[in-house]
């Protein structure tokens, strides 16, 4: 039967199981999508025509899919990209974490993982991971969960769809300490850690890349100045040529040591010069709660 109404947005939320994939659909009901969880997958079409026909739908549609059969991974990509002859937009998040971290969260939660008929809690984990590392390849994002708590994974999705922000290329930047771990999901990392630390002086060591005492340590002898206006020079010329690729996301990790200084520093200050070249930039300090 042929769709009568386009639908608008349909996100395809996929991954590890543990991974929060039942807290993403939820959410993203509060954004207006209207959301199926753990539906067949011979079912998908027949769904999203239901859906395209339903006046009463925003044209805004989320489909958990637990793609564990290897029949299933295999057509994934030739449905997706039939979806999109008539979809407006089709997306697919894959959600995964670290495997100790998943293991983890099995065994508070004393869930049974849907693979461990025949084998441990950390071999289904394991066993995943390998299964799914094609559909997490050809994902449009990849969300890591390791260190994400559920208000965190809330925040990070409404920056992502929220109304009025999707037209354009979004740039996310994000600090972070490379003794706390580096993500997984960043398109760049850039690190910080030749510049002057701020740790070692004490009347800082408090403060934040926020604050005025560290920015004027930080520029002190040129360098992150300089270091600004080469990224800034490389954006200028990078974000054009993404957007001509129809690129919607670009994420950008900058590191220092703790994650306190320098990194939020770089941030903010990127951050500051990208705006001013009508960018659309979100910002996130990951570490700057963590002493």
């Amino acid at each position: 039967m042929p769709w009568t109404k386009k639908i608008r947005h349909l996100i395809l939320v996929t991954g590890l199981s543990g991974a929060g994939k039942s807290s993403a659909l939820k959410y993203l009901e509060d954004l207006g999508y209207f959301w199926v969880d753990n539906l067949p997958f011979a079912l998908m079409s027949a769904c999203l025509t239901h859906f395209a026909q339903d006046p009463e739908t925003t044209g805004h549609l989320a489909i958990g899919v637990h793609l564990r059969d290897a029949a299933a991974r295999a057509r994934f990509q030739e449905y997706r990209e039939a979806w999109s002859e008539t979809v407006e937009r089709v997306e697919t998040i894959f959600l995964e974490a670290d495997a100790d971290v998943l293991i983890r969260r099995y065994r508070e939660t004393r869930r049974r993982h849907p693979l461990a008929d025949e084998m441990t809690v950390a071999e289904a984990v394991r066993r995943e991971i390998d299964d799914l590392c094609a559909l997490r390849a050809g994902a449009d994002i990849i969300i890591d969960t390791t260190s994400l708590t559920v208000p965190r994974l809330k925040e990070h999705l409404d920056q992502l769809f929220h109304s009025g922000v999707d037209a354009d290329l979004m740039i996310f930047l994000r600090s972070f300490g490379f003794k706390h771990g580096v993500n997984t999901d960043a398109d760049m990392v850039l690190d910080g850690r030749f510049l002057l630390n701020p740790h070692y002086d004490d009347a800082l060591r408090h403060l934040t890349g926020r604050d005025e005492p560290v920015i004027r340590f930080l520029e002190q002898d040129g360098e992150a100045s300089l270091f600004l206006d080469r990224l800034e020079s490389m954006f200028e010329y990078l974000i054009p040529r993404y957007r001509q690729e129809k690129k919607r996301y670009f994420t950008v990790d900058i590191g220092c040591t703790g994650g306190k200084h320098r990194s939020v520093y770089l941030v903010e200050q990127l951050a500051t010069r990208l705006k001013r070249h009508d960018f659309q930039v979100r910002v996130r300090h990951r570490d700057l709660k963590i002493r």
